[in-house]
């Protein structure tokens, strides 16, 4: 069950979320000119107080979430930058604050009783990581069909290990789901960062990449009946939740489960994003998990960040005091 929201079905390659034009948040050949990065993934100590306060919120939502009964994970998606940082050009080497920023969030957040989904140990801790395990594309910004999938396989390994995760899991329904990847390499549109260059910087080929499909054994009855069937896992973000990354049918086969994925436009951000998904399909069809996906490098735009539309920059005390009322 899909909810693709504003924008997202036709616009997956509008990824970044940058607050201004700067020289800074350009795109960064790698060493070889064959892998492009964000400028927008390295962060700065100016970042620290901005980040605690998206870090201090996602602790206030988790125990909102256990409040309402609901089992909730937060899911950091790491910086490609680091994740493939032996690519990055020798003017442009990781600082110590965005190397460390993960783990430091990751441990602030187990602090404040968050269950998270660490997937900056698994990505990097991958030791072949190239070829048909690359989990990042090369031109673009969001993960290939195999990070997905290491994505959902760290999901299901996290809910095992959890206990309050893994009693929300065991209490929904299982549901049949089969995998099959492509017997070879294909050429992807996925190259979203070659259309933030200039025109006649570069040309370069589509990339070749092995896909999977996963397919339901048995057809959903939503729809032909009254009730149809309950949705009781709901994975929630960016676009990298995107259907389009293969990210929501990975974790249907992981968990073996149905799953309510919602993928939010950028310029709605994370935090305006949950506000709107609780007053409405959250009310309706209330899930006993949810899995709730962040950038990394969203973490320095806290609701009320500067860059964002009006109508989705939220001071931060009126983000909090929603929440309080959407999940009491």
């Amino acid at each position: 069950m899909r909810m693709q929201y504003r924008l997202i079905g036709a616009a997956i390659a509008v990824a970044l979320a940058v607050p201004a034009a700067s020289a800074e948040y350009d795109v960064v050949f790698g060493k070889n000119k064959d892998w492009l990065f964000t400028g927008y993934e390295y962060m700065k100590p100016a970042d620290a107080g901005p980040t605690k306060i998206s870090v201090d919120n996602l602790i206030e939502a988790s125990k909102l979430f256990k409040q309402n009964g609901t089992a909730l994970a937060i899911m950091l998606v790491p910086s490609k930058i680091r994740v493939y940082e032996d690519q990055l050009p020798g003017n442009r080497p990781l600082n110590d604050f965005t190397r460390n920023q993960y783990k430091n969030a990751v441990a602030a957040l187990r602090a404040g009783g968050v269950n998270v989904v660490d997937l900056d140990k698994a990505f990097t801790g991958m030791a072949d990581r190239y070829g048909d395990n690359q989990l990042f594309f090369r031109l673009d910004t969001h993960w290939s069909p195999k990070g997905a999938m290491l994505a959902a396989e760290t999901i299901k390994a996290t809910v095992d290990a959890t206990p309050a995760l893994k009693s929300a899991y065991a209490a929904t329904k299982p549901v049949e789901y089969t995998l099959a990847w492509s017997p070879r390499a294909r050429p992807t549109r996925s190259r979203d960062l070659v259309n933030y260059l200039p025109p006649g910087t570069a040309t370069f080929p589509p990339e070749q990449i092995k896909s999977f499909r996963v397919t339901r054994a048995q057809p959903s009855s939503a729809g032909l009946t009254g009730d149809g069937d309950a949705v009781e896992v709901t994975v929630i973000g960016s676009s990298f939740t995107n259907a389009n990354t293969g990210y929501p049918d990975a974790v249907r086969y992981a968990l073996q489960r149905d799953v309510l994925d919602i993928s939010l436009p950028v310029d709605q951000g994370p935090w305006s994003g949950m506000v709107g998904y609780l007053g409405k399909e959250f009310k309706t069809n209330k899930p006993k998990l949810v899995i709730w996906e962040i950038p990394e490098r969203e973490l320095r735009s806290p609701p009320a960040a500067d860059w964002r539309e009006a109508r989705y920059r939220i001071d931060n005390t009126k983000w909090l005091s929603d929440m309080r009322n959407l999940l009491k």
